[in-house]
């Protein structure tokens, strides 16, 4: 059974030897040539540790190599992608406006291109009234009219009936008499004159289009409603480029 006893150090001052390990040529003053000797030498005398992580290291470098010059080209066009997804943002926000705005004016389309405003209406109806007739009152709409007159003659009627007729304004084939009526003793009547006959008629309105309102508006001078059929078609014609 061997005693685990070592005799030669008791009570001695030497010391067990130990192997000194091999010198660092790396924090040394040798050459370097010597140093790079050193590294290559314990390189390969140790390849199981170097070699793992040399191969990770080189793979490493030849894939950020090669991924070096496409980095570049998206980096310098990083700019000009982040500048076109702003603009591209923009111009789909612009054409959602626009789509609404057009909705909005659309709805307003009907307004300006089919029916015949009351302004219109009650001008032509002033130049449709020959002398010898009066205009007792009237009704108006987008669908139709009515009138009251009365006159001194039957000649004074057809004359205000064939002026009504020939209104641009008025669908000439509408036009009906619903009443005619000869009035006696005028004298008893609330209206002074002498005004022989009653008349009633009736008919329908024209759908003008764009372009006619803006002839009617610019005959019977209603500047203010011409101005603003102006901009309205100037926003259509926005709209549309």
């Amino acid at each position: 059974m061997p005693i685990n006893y070592n005799f030669a150090f008791k009570k001695s001052k030497l010391r067990a030897w130990k192997r000194p390990s091999p010198p660092n040529l790396l924090i040394t003053d040798a050459s370097l040539k010597n140093k790079l000797i050193y590294i290559f030498n314990t390189y390969k005398d140790n390849a199981e540790l170097f070699y793992p992580s040399t191969l990770i290291l080189f793979i490493s470098l030849c894939v950020q190599t090669y991924n070096y010059y496409p980095n570049k080209v998206l980096k310098n066009l990083e700019n000009g992608h982040n500048q076109y997804m702003m603009v591209s943002k923009q111009l789909a926000n612009l054409n959602s406006s626009k789509i609404r705005f057009n909705k909005n004016i659309n709805n307003l389309d009907s307004y300006y291109s089919e029916a015949t405003t009351s302004y219109l209406f009650t001008f032509y109806l002033q130049n449709s009234v020959p002398k010898g007739v009066k205009i007792i009152d009237y009704a108006f709409s987008e669908n139709g009219f009515e009138i009251n007159a009365m006159a001194f003659s039957i000649d004074a009627l057809n004359e205000f009936i064939t002026l009504i007729i020939e209104s641009p304004i008025i669908e000439k084939n509408s036009v009906s008499v619903s009443q005619l009526k000869r009035k006696e003793g005028s004298n008893s009547r609330k209206y002074k004159g002498d005004y022989n006959f009653d008349l009633q008629i009736y008919g329908d309105i024209n759908k003008l289009d764009i372009k006619s309102r803006e002839e009617f508006y610019k005959e019977s001078g209603a500047i203010g409603l011409l101005k603003k059929l102006k901009r309205f078609n100037y926003v259509k014609t926005l709209l549309k480029s």
